[in-house]
């Protein structure tokens, strides 16, 4: 299988992808894409994603973007062990829990946590995205508490989305305070951060 992963290692998006396709254990090959300010993307990069974001691939010539549909089909195609659990609700449960990391975690957790003290000089959270990032945090502790619907056992597509962010929040202490605030968040991503997986995945910006 030939596979090209256009992104950077620091993206949180990026690195899901590497996540599963190191669990999948398939070879693939990294082409660095950055389409923030300042960075440059592949003269081809707009026949890859139109949007000009990250992460796309290539798999055996099968272009693809968006990572949700890069993880699944990258999924579908290789041997088991799946990534996406056989029974209906917690397959559901999966699904629900890759919206909430998306378009509730991400953007709090990440770019209004991590990334102001990170990249720009230790610039403290406003008050409102802290409010933001501790309500999604508690809403994403019931999936942890309720393990098996919520398809936290074991390696999942949600699993790695949400370590993603995780592992940007958990590398500042604005983060780790936040996290701190849900014991049984906390206890399940103790475990998971240490895993294999997360150490063959990690970049130099973040901590786990």
């Amino acid at each position: 299988m030939d596979i090209k992963l256009y992104g950077l290692e620091e993206s949180v998006y990026t690195r899901i992808v590497r996540l599963v396709l190191v669990a999948k254990e398939i070879e693939f090959v990294e082409v660095h894409a950055d389409p923030f300010e300042g960075g440059q993307l592949p003269e081809d990069y707009e026949f890859r994603h139109p949007f000009k974001r990250i992460p796309a691939v290539e798999i055996d010539g099968v272009r693809l973007y968006e990572t949700d549909a890069i993880v699944q089909y990258v999924d579908a195609i290789t041997s088991p062990p799946s990534l996406i659990p056989n029974e209906a609700l917690a397959a559901a449960r999966m699904r629900q829990l890759m919206r909430i990391v998306d378009s509730y975690a991400y953007r709090p957790l990440v770019w209004g946590v991590y990334v102001p003290i990170w990249w720009r000089d230790g610039q403290q959270p406003a008050s409102e995205t802290i409010a933001d990032a501790r309500h999604v945090l508690g809403v994403i502790e019931g999936f942890a508490m309720d393990a098996p619907a919520a398809a936290f056992a074991g390696n999942t597509l949600a699993t790695f989305y949400l370590a993603s962010v995780l592992a940007a929040a958990d590398s500042v202490v604005a983060g780790t305070r936040l996290i701190d605030e849900r014991p049984h968040l906390r206890e399940w991503w103790n475990g998971f951060r240490v895993l294999p997986i997360m150490a063959r995945t990690r970049s130099n910006h973040t901590k786990f």
